[in-house]
């Protein structure tokens, strides 16, 4: 929590009971990509709210339907039934059932870092942050390495291979790949720190869940809906999973979250099997067609991989002239790590209070990674480039004060 009390939104802006205006790179956590809001959206729920509110999943609606083939359309070509829930955790709970009743298997494989949820059975393989685990088994989940060439001063190609050199010894070692059920994998982690998963990592995945007769789910809570430069990280990167979970950006800012999958693989469910009652929500699934319909008409992907191009070449020129900092990311999903640069530990101290010092210059960001020590970059897809601009701006002028002396000029 940022201590702030919002009372109006706008766009890329908010508002607070001080009176105080913000431009907002937190986006309720890469939920509001159209903003605070957005007509469209506005306009879709006061219409349905006409209609019908709630249902419970005892009938059918037809927002829930068209929102079904509308996510066919946009999702990668693997992809083709649909079940709603609410939130994040209900739908990677809802993979993981899932993935065990389709392959008669239990073992999960996740990886170092990721976040996917804090129920039972997402915690199990969540690996963010020790605390989040505390009280929990395994779950029969199992954590392999995710690459992560900064951290190990080399390529990402080299990085890649380690981690999924690193996967096989974990099969022969602990989990046979016959008792494999999924790997689960975030394409970006997010509250792990704004890590990229990359191409030939996702790749080598891709390979050998077809191998092991294992599914391959891709956790797109937080890179889905045009935040990475294509509607999700999959099509960014080119590897079609087997399952892909969607909240956050789905419901245009309304609680929706949905599981897609192949044909064969949701069959594994009967009918009752799982549910959610108010996954579906036909107020939510209308708030979700308008956002996507918008998203579309804006073409707020493309904008997305544009303006994230741009910003992850400036905060990297940023992070050039700095030991302290280091910026990664896809899109408009980045992070500015800020390390100790003679220990190369974290300095969460120091992320504060760049963190702060950016919110005196009215713009709002939170951080992420198990010490808190990654500022995220998260705003709406719809900012503008003069907005972005003046968020960059007030991070370099953060950064620059905070870092000095420290400086590599």
């Amino acid at each position: 929590m940022t201590g702030l009390d919002a009372i109006r939104g706008n766009g890329a802006w908010i508002e607070t009971s001080d009176g105080n205006r913000y431009l907002d790179l937190a986006a309720g956590i890469a939920t509001c990509n159209l903003g605070h809001s957005h007509p469209a959206v506005i306009a879709a729920v006061l219409h349905q709210m006409e209609q019908v509110i709630h249902l419970g999943g005892v009938c059918g609606h037809r927002p829930m339907y068209d929102l079904a083939d509308r996510l066919a359309g946009i999702t990668p070509d693997s992809i083709e039934r649909f079940l709603f829930s609410t939130t994040g955790s209900e739908a990677n709970e809802a993979a993981l059932r899932v993935a065990r009743a389709a392959t008669g298997r239990t073992g999960v494989v996740c990886f170092r870092g990721s976040f996917h949820g804090r129920t039972q059975g997402a915690l199990a393989a969540t690996t963010s942050k020790a605390a989040f685990r505390m009280g929990l088994g395994s779950g029969g989940a199992h954590v392999a390495p995710f690459p992560r060439p900064d951290e190990l001063g080399i390529s990402e190609q080299e990085a890649a291979a380690h981690a999924l050199g690193e996967l096989d010894q974990l099969h022969r070692h602990q989990l046979a790949p016959e008792e494999t059920a999924c790997y689960v994998i975030e394409p970006v982690q997010g509250q792990g720190g704004c890590h990229p998963a990359g191409a030939d990592f996702l790749a080598g995945l891709r390979e050998r869940a077809d191998q092991h007769g294992a599914l391959l789910i891709f956790d797109e809570i937080q890179t889905g809906m045009g935040r990475t430069g294509e509607w999700f990280a999959a099509q960014t990167y080119g590897v079609d999973p087997d399952v892909i979970t969607m909240a956050k950006a789905i419901g245009g800012g309304f609680p929706l979250s949905s599981l897609g999958a192949r044909a064969e693989v949701m069959d594994a469910m009967r009918p009752g099997d799982h549910g959610s009652t108010f996954g579906g929500n036909p107020v939510s699934c209308a708030a979700a067609l308008a956002g996507i319909d918008a998203m579309e008409a804006e073409d707020l992907p493309a904008h997305a991989r544009e303006l994230g191009a741009a910003a992850l070449a400036r905060l990297g020129d940023l992070a050039d002239r700095h030991p302290q900092l280091s910026a990664r990311g896809l899109g408009l999903m980045i992070g500015v790590e800020v390390l100790d640069p003679d220990a190369r530990e974290a300095d969460p101290t120091l992320a504060a209070a760049i963190e702060s010092a950016v919110r005196e210059e009215g713009v709002l960001l939170i951080r992420s990674g198990p010490d808190g020590n990654v500022i995220r970059v998260l705003p709406p897809l719809v900012i503008t480039d003069d907005e972005l601009d003046m968020a960059l701006g007030a991070i370099e002028k953060a950064a620059e004060a905070a870092c000095r002396g420290g400086s590599r000029d």
